[in-house]
């Protein structure tokens, strides 16, 4: 029968952190086209001025007001 282990025992065996992983991931979409895009345009100013706010009441909205904006661009 095979022994049931924490992960906390396992995780010394790891040669990587899910931490490590997400940097990389980050350092490439920095590096990919849609990531300059990304840097290029400030969705947080466009959605500012165009009056886009999260709405407490009603259903959670599936994008942020800056997402929204990058759906149109």
């Amino acid at each position: 029968m095979v022994k049931i282990q924490k992960i906390s025992e396992i995780e010394p065996c790891l040669g990587f952190t899910e931490f490590d992983m997400l940097k990389k991931y980050r350092q490439s979409f920095a590096t990919s086209e849609l990531g300059r895009l990304h840097s290029l345009f400030p969705f947080s100013e466009l959605a500012r001025q165009m009056h886009l706010k999260s709405s407490p009441f009603g259903r959670k909205s599936y994008f942020s007001p800056e997402g929204k904006i990058a759906l149109m661009v």
